[in-house]
């Protein structure tokens, strides 16, 4: 693991917790066992630095996921957007990124162009991404993760305010951030933004495992990629020559996906008796 005690360089990882579910009790009754409850979904950014780790957890009900894309790449990175700017921004001129080799959600092309962009913005002086070795697939999100686990092992759960608590009381460093109607973040379109006809995908990208991006004019727009930890790099242009990118230009807004009036059926009729009397009617039905 990446231990950072420059204060100038921010180091950040990031990765999806397995979802829980609403309602919960340490004494689950057997009825609700085989039933498919409201899924709550977790996403953790942590920022490690001087000693002090900490992670915002991103709190997303099931009918709160950016309408065509999910757990894609776009939702991903909405979220890793949020946490730079909320923790690891400010004051910091190198960026670095650890995360796990999940293709559609992390190592992408879309995540490259990402970054670029934020090279190109002049966010850092220089960002770099690396991916852990195939086969290895826990760092210290699942840390956090696991504090989170255990407290919601024991706790009754009703409400996704009692999730947000569970995360706020798991442990120092986790705190929880709700999307709550868009007031926690919002989802932007970033498959829209970095369009095709600007931007050009990185060939073989699965073989490359460190990716460097500089924010020196010469360094704009391309991408440095080695398939070793301090091996040789290859050069990779991801902006075209004939491009028409505005770096500044506004972010389109993506709607949420509501759920489907058959899922809304199956939740009140099976899944509502199950929550506490005193909640049922600020259940989501």
């Amino acid at each position: 693991m990446f231990r950072n005690t420059d204060l100038s360089i921010a180091h950040i990882c990031y990765d999806w917790a397995q979802n829980v579910s609403i309602p919960y009790s340490p004494q689950q009754v057997g009825s609700i066992f085989f039933k498919t409850a409201y899924a709550v979904h977790l996403f953790g950014v942590c920022k490690t630095e001087g000693g002090e780790n900490r992670q915002i957890n991103f709190v997303i009900t099931e009918d709160e996921f950016p309408k065509g894309v999910l757990k894609g790449a776009n939702t991903t990175l909405n979220m890793v957007y949020q946490a730079i700017k909320t923790f690891a921004k400010d004051g910091k001129k190198d960026l670095h990124i650890t995360c796990d080799n999940c293709i559609a959600q992390n190592k992408n092309n879309l995540s490259l162009f990402f970054w670029s962009w934020l090279s190109m913005l002049g966010w850092y002086n220089n960002i770099t991404i690396n991916f852990m070795i195939p086969g290895h697939t826990k760092f210290i999100c699942d840390s956090f993760f696991g504090h989170i686990k255990k407290t919601y092992r024991n706790q009754k759960v009703n409400t996704v305010d009692d999730i947000e608590d569970i995360v706020n009381n798991s442990s120092k460093g986790n705190e929880g951030l709700r999307y709550n109607g868009g007031i926690g973040w919002k989802w932007f379109d970033f498959q829209n933004f970095f369009s095709k006809n600007n931007f050009i995908n990185l060939p073989h990208i699965t073989k490359y495992h460190h990716f460097r991006f500089s924010n020196l004019s010469e360094d704009l727009g391309k991408v440095y990629c080695s398939e070793n930890s301090g091996g040789v790099e290859i050069c990779h242009k991801l902006l075209r020559d004939d491009n028409n990118f505005n770096i500044n230009e506004k972010l389109d807004i993506l709607d949420v996906m509501h759920i489907s009036e058959e899922r809304k059926k199956y939740l009140y009729q099976k899944i509502r008796q199950h929550i506490e009397d005193p909640y049922k009617d600020i259940y989501y039905l």
